[in-house]
């Protein structure tokens, strides 16, 4: 069930040639020109410092493009309230540091403080969808833990019923499986995949696990020093020489026969296994 009272039909992200520079470093993130539609997964992947966590950013309003544009349904971003981009952008972040205890329910409660007026308490009806959210995210025997005593791959997924509180249309999610292990990382983003085409969220992802993008992307942008050096499904940007080039490592890429989807392996543990492994 969708945490959201009723399905809006999600909201549709586009950067039109949108760039920025950051003063002190130096670095550039050139033009991008990016659309994430409603029921659409897209990856941003490439190698540390190559522009994947400002891009997200930019299409959150944190950041302002120095040129060209951050749309949401034909909208400005950089024109929305805080409120506003509150009620209609989610982000979650790679760490979400807690400053007290708090227990679950609470936790996610935080994301309906963009409906709040005032010195408000929440209504029931914030309780009811912050409840909402935790059944969408197979989090709702935990709404009385301790948010600080739950496994990795709980958190992630409580973080994210926080995110889905805020009746949002357009997810963000940067990182959202570090430090988590394969199973973990698998049954997160398996989730994510089924809200957006379930529920209709639009979400734009940042990653380095390669092969979790080209599992779960419907589209991929790759990223090298600050441009986008190639777009597409992953299989038309999984491409050995390009990501050899990109990540400076000798690589693999083959097509599971199972999904079709490309998989990507280091060459020199292809060439001690003799076949290509087959997940």
């Amino acid at each position: 069930m969708s945490p959201r009272s009723s399905l809006l039909g999600g909201a549709r992200l586009e950067l039109r040639r949108a760039s920025i520079t950051y003063r002190q470093s130096g670095f550039r993130l050139s033009p991008v020109a990016l659309s994430v539609r409603p029921g659409q997964v897209v990856a941003l992947i490439g190698p540390n410092a190559s522009g994947k966590s400002t891009v997200l950013k930019l299409a959150s309003g944190s950041l302002r493009s120095e040129s060209g544009t951050v749309l949401l349904d034909s909208q400005p971003v950089a024109g929305l309230s805080l409120r506003e981009r509150a009620r209609r952008i989610a982000v979650v972040q790679q760490e979400s540091p807690l400053l007290f205890p708090i227990r679950v329910l609470p936790f996610v409660l935080q994301g309906r403080h963009a409906y709040l007026r005032g010195l408000n308490w929440e209504t029931p009806e914030d309780v009811r969808i912050a409840e909402r959210a935790l059944e969408a995210t197979r989090t709702r025997h935990l709404a009385e833990r301790p948010v600080q005593e739950l496994s990795g791959g709980e958190r992630q997924r409580v973080i994210l019923a926080r995110a889905l509180a805020q009746e949002a249309d357009l997810l963000l999610l940067d990182e959202p499986t570090l430090h988590l292990d394969i199973a973990h990382q698998v049954d997160l983003l398996r989730l994510v995949r089924g809200l957006a085409r379930e529920q209709g969220y639009a979400v734009l992802l940042v990653t380095h696990e390669l092969n979790l993008a080209a599992e779960f992307a419907d589209l991929a942008l790759l990223l090298y020093q600050g441009q986008v050096v190639r777009e597409g499904t992953p299989a038309e940007v999984f491409e050995r020489e390009l990501l050899e080039q990109v990540f400076q490592t000798e690589l693999d890429v083959f097509i599971h026969p199972e999904t079709g989807r490309p998989r990507v392996v280091l060459r020199s543990d292809a060439a001690e296994g003799g076949e290509p492994p087959s997940g």
